[in-house]
């Protein structure tokens, strides 16, 4: 649980002490009022990235020349999460030492649901490969390591897929070599993303029946590449052999975890040519409820940031999806629609207003 956040020159917001507590929070604000800002500031304390920018830098306030957070997370036991951008740097410590990534990453789960979150649906592949990763980081940190393995070894074969593409040029060898180390790592990730699905399906079934939405069946399949990966990595290492030839021939890896799929079905249908937005929407933060369920199972409890949870949904609907977040042990709203919320339990209510936050109820 986040116990205390405070911040200087991020964003629009103007310096910040926050003690959310446990329970549900909501922020409410017309737009530019510094409520998404604060949802920011938490995720990229947490995880040491931006969910709305791609470059930390770009999160510095107009004029400042850096940034600081500053966290404090009970759990069993205390801990305290810093993360600054000073001087084109990103700094980031734990426990006033720095750490390896997973470490800090471990500390405060996020489970988070913004606009981007609606790709996991209807954007393209690449989108719901993150969404397993982060899955699978999410139950187990270290798996970044893994995750960054395959990644650079990845990098590796396809550079010299393009050398091969010049004349005299010898890589065939090269080739081989990276395509055991791949084998042997792609064997693992799809192991961990097989896993995490597995869980996620059990566990979704009960999110959507709680909901007491008349949603029809939804069906979530983890598709692997090569198909056969689940069977290890010598099988894996086989059809990166049998794909020698096209993948030269390309010039592009075409097997691996890099053409994963995460197949999401509503009623036997592609969601994106049945389903309507506001339906998407519904179905995506029940899948971001299911996947924070997974991680409370692991024993990881996650606090949960919903962005403009009420768009998009018919009141009865985002009565229903709200009512599943309802014993989260911790979780902050944002909305700039009040009066959508007065029938609904909440327990907080702060009001922001020009990068300014004051209570509410």
């Amino acid at each position: 649980m986040l116990s205390h956040l405070s911040l200087l020159n991020f964003r629009n917001l103007e310096p910040l002490k926050w003690g959310p507590g446990p329970g549900s929070h909501l922020l409410l604000g017309g737009n530019g009022a510094g409520k998404t800002s604060v949802l920011e500031a938490v995720y990229a304390l947490a995880t040491t990235r931006s969910f709305r920018a791609a470059r930390l830098e770009d999160c510095v306030r107009h004029g400042s020349d850096g940034f600081q957070l500053e966290g404090e997370v009970d759990t069993d036991h205390r801990a305290s999460l810093d993360l600054r951008w000073i001087e084109g740097k990103r700094i980031r410590l734990l426990n006033g030492r720095a750490a390896p990534l997973a470490e800090h990453l471990a500390v405060l789960p996020i489970v988070a649901w913004t606009h981007a979150e609606a790709e996991v649906l209807v954007g393209a592949p690449k989108a719901r490969r993150r969404f397993l990763d982060r899955g699978v980081v999410g139950l187990r940190p270290p798996a970044l390591d893994l995750l960054n393995r395959y990644t650079e070894a990845l990098r590796h074969k396809r550079q010299l897929l393009l050398q091969g593409a010049r004349p005299g040029a010898q890589v065939t060898s090269d080739l081989d070599v990276w395509n055991e180390i791949l084998a042997t790592t792609a064997a693992e990730v799809i192991r961990l993303r097989h896993a995490y699905v597995e869980r996620l399906r059990e566990v979704l079934a009960g999110v959507l029946a709680e909901s007491t939405l008349d949603l029809p069946p939804i069906e979530v399949r983890y598709k692997p590449s090569p198909a056969t990966g689940l069977d290890g990595p010598l099988v894996i290492a086989a059809a990166l052999e049998r794909a020698a030839d096209r993948e030269r021939l390309r010039q592009v890896p075409l097997l691996g975890p890099q053409r994963d799929e995460l197949e999401i079905l509503w009623a036997g249908h592609d969601i994106r040519r049945v389903a309507s937005a506001g339906e998407r929407k519904a179905l995506s933060l029940l899948l971001v409820a299911a996947h924070g369920r997974v991680l409370e199972s692991a024993g990881r409890r996650p606090l949960y940031l919903l962005d403009d949870a009420d768009a998009e949904l018919a009141p009865p609907t985002h009565s229903a999806v709200w009512g599943v977040f309802r014993n989260a042990h911790q979780i902050v709203a944002t909305s700039n629609r009040p009066q959508v919320w007065l029938t609904l339990e909440v327990g907080t209510a702060w009001e922001m207003e020009k990068g300014r936050m004051k209570v509410l109820s």
